[in-house]
């Protein structure tokens, strides 16, 4: 475990190539290992050394007795697919629960306190507080699950075995949120004491506290403590008082995240799209709903015939039509073209045939991962986000310039509901095009 106890410095070169692993996933390694139980991590390199220790040389490190005092002091974990861990932690942008460590709880879902387990709240002199020490449903957990959780459901197949645990996970969440005695501090700043007059008087009025509607506002510090009480929220996931004081607001992670939960398209995403509508499952079981030939192949062929193109540039246009990260390796992964024989120039050749269409346009953008766009403006968002094209923006919630609030850009509904959704922006003439340069007006002269 070398240099673990350094979150500054990075593994050496020398080492990583000794080992056989990438500098960005010896990061992701090197973090959770720090956080372990340095004694029994001890325990377990002691271990490693056989009885005799000529051994090492002759036979090896006692790599099963190893695992076995790992088991004992650590706790068995469900094995983690290592290049899905490692593109979490790189694009998501934490908003809650660390993406690594909200993945290992939802695969070990039983086991994991966070979605087990309810703790008791209550109001402190400056935020909610828990007294209870040990891990258990919080704030962070909500946001962090349903980042990732959507995430998940776009980075996998459907059928994969990890995919497979988000409808356990998201009723893991509802019934965390159904606890009565949750409290959510409310991750927004406002004039409390302005909105509390506003409002009139509180519908209940306890020991530390008033409450109007589903807010809760602890009255013992210098200022009201606001909070939610999920239990109390409408069937959207939100409530009037809610809604009256964040009217023309954009929802931040956690108001995000509570909609969400309570959004049947969300659940049908995450319950997954069952079997293909045209063609079959590949051979492990699993298929992309992000190819359109699978998905909605009406679709495909009803944009084929409008613009009397094939079948692949279809899918192809569907695809950088919609989807928000359609990259050449994204674009071959979905729709099996990597993995075939000729697959690269049966891209190729897809894209050399839309781009002759006009429908889109050829050229290099940085951190694009492709080389056709659609017509229009083009925003880039901070890292870990890819660029994108500005007229996708309304498909996923958001403006032009805006940091995604739960850190990721992803769809949260069925992929194709969104496919039809853009195709029918474009036959309602709404469709991407050109726009005109923004001509800076002339300055006058100075006198």
């Amino acid at each position: 475990m070398p240099q673990i106890d350094d979150k500054r410095r990075t593994v050496p070169s020398a080492t990583l190539k000794t080992i056989g692993v990438k500098a960005a996933d010896a990061r992701v390694a090197k973090d959770w290992l720090r956080a372990l139980d340095m004694d029994a991590l001890r325990a377990v390199v002691a271990a490693l050394l056989p009885v005799e220790p000529a051994r090492l040389w002759t036979h090896g490190p006692e790599t099963a007795r190893a695992a076995e005092v790992w088991n004992e002091r650590l706790g068995r974990r469900t094995p983690l697919p290592e290049e899905v861990l490692h593109d979490a932690v790189r694009t998501i942008e934490p908003v809650g629960w660390a993406p690594a460590d909200a993945l290992r709880g939802f695969v070990d879902l039983a086991t994991e306190p966070r979605l087990t387990r309810d703790l008791t709240w209550t109001f402190g002199r400056y935020a909610v507080e828990s007294a209870e020490r040990a891990p258990g449903f919080a704030n962070d957990t909500l946001k962090g699950a349903v980042a990732l959780a959507a995430w998940l459901a776009h980075r996998l197949p459907a059928g994969d075995p990890v995919r497979a645990a988000l409808p356990g996970v998201l009723a893991a969440l509802c019934e965390r949120l159904a606890n009565p005695g949750l409290l959510l501090g409310l991750d927004r700043r406002a004039d409390w004491e302005a909105f509390r007059q506003a409002a009139g008087d509180p519908d209940e009025t306890g020991q530390g506290f008033v409450r109007h509607g589903a807010l809760l506002f602890g009255t013992e510090g210098p200022a009201p403590v606001p909070a939610v009480r999920p239990v109390l929220l409408d069937t959207t996931g939100f409530g009037p008082d809610l809604t009256a004081l964040f009217t023309g607001a954009r929802p931040n992670a956690q108001e995000a995240a509570l909609r969400l939960v309570h959004d049947a398209r969300f659940a049908e995403l995450l319950a997954g799209p069952g079997d293909p509508v045209a063609g079959g499952p590949d051979a492990d079981g699993t298929w992309w709903p992000q190819d359109p030939a699978r998905s909605v192949p009406d679709l495909v062929a009803e944009v084929a015939g409008r613009h009397g193109v094939g079948e692949d540039a279809a899918v192809l246009y569907l695809m950088l039509l919609t989807l928000p990260d359609p990259t050449d390796r994204n674009t071959a992964r979905w729709t099996g073209w990597g993995g075939q024989r000729g697959g690269t120039a049966r891209l190729r050749a897809a894209g050399a045939e839309l781009a002759a269409t006009g429908l889109v346009v050829e050229g290099s953008r940085p951190k694009a991962g492709r080389s056709l766009f659609l017509p229009g403006g083009w925003i880039r968002p901070a890292n870990p986000h890819l660029p994108l094209e500005r007229w996708k923006l309304p498909l996923y919630d958001l403006l032009d310039g805006e940091t995604p609030a739960l850190g990721v850009v992803v769809p949260t509904r069925p992929v194709a509901g969104l496919y039809r959704e853009a195709w029918r922006r474009v036959q309602d003439g709404d469709g991407p095009r050109l726009e005109e340069p923004e001509v800076p007006r002339p300055r006058g002269r100075r006198r």
